[in-house]
């Protein structure tokens, strides 16, 4: 015995109309076409499922219990329909982003806010950690993707280029440093330079400069994160270079933003794990991510 969906649909369209003519209309086909599929269900039952009266269809106890567990079987796919439906509105699972601090504070709100104007029922967590955390844990699973500066010797790990952005000085506003419209190597040995942690890619390609053009600077003062750099310099402490995001999001109004040259980059890369297929979520966020540069590789100026 093999029904069709579309058997079941014609039999609770009569069981709940009442007459053929009305299940027709409700289905939107024409009355000869019910009765065959009336009569088609019946014999493939071996069941009578309607009696004939003056005043119209009657259904039989058969009729009656069979009804029953089709309309059952209807609610069934009912839910079904909806949880596919919520599926593609992206309602269910949660998506797990890391990013790093540079771009935690201006890119990465105003991209969600985007994203969630077109996906309104999305389910995000953000969470901001340094550059080599972000791919152990994406390799780990314990987040869904990483936007990080750096590469990765993790074969687990897929990385794909997103954007760079530019290394400039930032100085308090009084400072000589402030009346260049570039910053040099040079520029930096009669100042008390704030440097960014080891780790950093910053920090690295700034030393390789340096070193390129024989100077040596002690390093007296180092931090992890390039807002805290940024605010010591608006203290007076000194001189620092970071990332065009983070210094285009320090709020203070108390420092003074140069070019350096030569000019040093801080590529930026998405994280994703290769142990695991993509969500929907995942592939309609991650096209944002491709789609959305910074402001500050869009034109911002820095004098």
């Amino acid at each position: 015995m093999r029904l069709t969906y579309r058997q079941m649909e014609f039999f609770k369209a009569i069981m709940e109309r009442g007459t053929i003519t009305e299940a027709a209309n409700a289905l939107r086909v024409s009355q000869p076409a019910v009765s065959k599929a009336l009569k088609a269900l019946e014999d493939e039952l071996g069941l009578k499922l309607f009696e004939r009266t003056q005043s119209g269809l009657m259904p039989t106890f058969e009729a009656r219990t069979f009804y029953k567990e089709v309309a059952r079987s209807f609610i069934g796919l009912e839910i079904l329909s909806g949880i596919g439906r919520e599926l593609h509105e992206l309602k269910h699972g949660r998506l797990v982003v890391g990013v790093i601090p540079a771009l935690s504070m201006g890119w990465m709100p105003k991209l969600v806010a985007r994203f969630l104007q077109h996906f309104p029922n999305a389910n995000l967590t953000l969470e901001t950690f340094s550059s080599p955390d972000i791919a152990q844990m994406v390799g780990q699973g314990r987040l869904d993707i990483g936007i990080a500066q750096a590469s990765t010797n993790d074969v687990s790990i897929k990385r794909t280029d997103l954007f760079s952005i530019d290394t400039v000085c930032v100085m308090p506003k009084d400072h000589p440093l402030a009346r260049k419209d570039c910053v040099t190597p040079r520029d930096l040995t009669s100042v008390y330079l704030i440097s960014l942690s080891r780790p950093d890619i910053i920090r690295k390609q700034v030393e390789a400069v340096l070193a390129e053009h024989g100077i040596a600077l002690p390093q007296r003062l180092e931090v992890t994160v390039g807002s805290a750099l940024c605010k010591l310099v608006s203290e007076g402490v000194g001189v620092g270079l970071v990332d065009l995001e983070t210094a285009t999001n320090f709020t203070s109004g108390m420092i003074e933003v140069r070019r350096f040259e030569p000019q040093i980059k801080m590529p930026i890369s998405l994280l994703q794990s290769l142990r695991r297929p993509e969500s929907e979520l995942e592939r309609k966020f991650t096209a944002f991510v491709r789609d959305t540069a910074p402001l500050s590789i869009a034109g911002l100026t820095t004098h």
